[in-house]
């Protein structure tokens, strides 16, 4: 029996892991998995217990997560990570890792399995993100890792484009849309009453945003012409405003400020710390639209038709499916945003319509069937032959 590794640092990360790793589970695969930063963070709800209760086991809890928002952090937090994990990986012993996209746990995970001579396996690979911290970190983790899963097949060829073997590419599309396939329908009144806000007499958009690393100094200031626009928006066409709290990124602390001071000012504002799975799909698939600059309007919204406001620089290079709208700072410019998004028919009829370059939800299986098929006794799974 084959072991998968898999290593975690935050919930909007595992939500797209999930299904991967029930989709090695169902094959035979012996899975683990690695819970570090947020998720053994109090003020981040806990959320290595959703994964506990998911059934998986978890081979180690790695605290790296340091409480600052200085840029210390991460830089600090990954040596942390990577120590702790290389004792794991000893002991463990598995035939892959499973790390996904671009933040600490990836690099952590891909320095780990480069060293150790353990198969890595990327998902997100060759997926440019402009001006932050995080996209050169992407790079490195391609470099780094064995075998990649890709969520489009413009990305597949940016990692061909930078030396990769195709051999070692799965152009598998993005796994996190089993989950959405997959997750029950709640009506509008379970929501209403698990989220304790009426949802029912009104409708409501979402506002997802987090810190940009090129940018962390503006970041109170950005939040808080978001929040303005969005709530009086809200408050004209009788809305309301459903948050999730930031990542834990340098300039989350000052995000923070500025949601609480809005909470006070804006009824029509709530936000929550965290969601849990099924009440987060059914929240964005009741929603008008999706507004702030998470990468959720990128790479899901499409799956969901949902047009989307992004607003300031976070995001801005990777692929569009045509469905995101991005726009600057400036309120009257959000608010113009959201008013298309959120009542133009003929603009919401034309999203409706748009092909995904993301995939379906097969991505998982097809991951799957890859990884199956490696000879892990290969010795060309383990080395890299090109530099570019």
């Amino acid at each position: 029996m084959k072991k998968i590794l898999a290593v975690t640092g935050i919930r909007s990360e595992y939500d797209i892991l999930y299904p991967i790793l029930k989709a090695f589970e169902a094959r035979g695969f012996d899975v683990c998995v690695v819970v570090a930063n947020a998720h053994l963070s109090d003020a981040q709800g806990n959320t290595y217990k959703k994964i506990e209760a998911d059934g998986f086991r978890i081979a180690d809890k790695i605290d790296c997560l340091l409480s600052t928002d200085r840029l210390t952090q991460r830089a600090k937090g990954v040596g942390l990570l990577i120590a702790g994990l290389t004792q794991t990986v000893e002991r463990e012993n598995p035939d892959f890792l499973l790390v996904l996209g671009d933040r600490e746990e990836s690099i952590a995970t891909c320095v780990v399995g480069n060293y150790m001579d353990i198969l890595t396996i990327h998902c997100g690979g060759g997926d440019p993100v402009y001006g932050n911290a995080d996209d050169p970190i992407r790079f490195a983790c391609s470099k780094l890792a064995h075998i990649h899963c890709t969520n489009a097949q413009v990305y597949a060829q940016n990692l061909i484009a930078v030396g990769e073997d195709a051999w070692r590419i799965c152009q598998s599309g993005n796994p996190s849309y089993k989950n959405i396939a997959s997750t029950p329908q709640l009506s509008r009144k379970e929501l209403s009453d698990i989220l304790g806000v009426d949802l029912l007499n009104n409708d409501y958009f979402v506002l997802l945003k987090h810190p940009l690393s090129s940018e962390v100094q503006l970041a109170y200031e950005q939040m808080s012409v978001a929040l303005k626009a969005c709530a009086e928006f809200a408050r004209k066409h009788n809305l309301k405003v459903i948050g999730i709290y930031p990542n834990t990124d340098p300039g989350s602390y000052r995000i923070r400020e500025a949601i609480q001071e809005a909470q006070s000012n804006y009824e029509e504002v709530r936000f929550f710390q965290t969601l849990e799975r099924k009440v987060f799909i059914n929240l964005i698939r009741n929603t008008l639209t999706l507004a702030g600059n998470s990468s959720m309007g990128i790479l899901e919204a499409p799956f969901y038709k949902l047009p989307v406001v992004n607003i300031g620089n976070r995001q801005k290079g990777r692929l569009n499916a045509g469905n995101v709208e991005f726009v600057s700072y400036d309120e009257a410019r959000i608010k113009a945003a959201l008013e298309k998004a959120c009542f133009d028919s003929t603009y919401r009829d034309k999203i409706a319509r748009l092909e995904n370059p993301y995939g379906d939800e097969n991505s998982c299986e097809k991951i799957v069937d890859f990884v199956q098929n490696i000879d892990t006794t290969q010795r060309k799974w383990y080395v890299k032959t090109k530099l570019c």
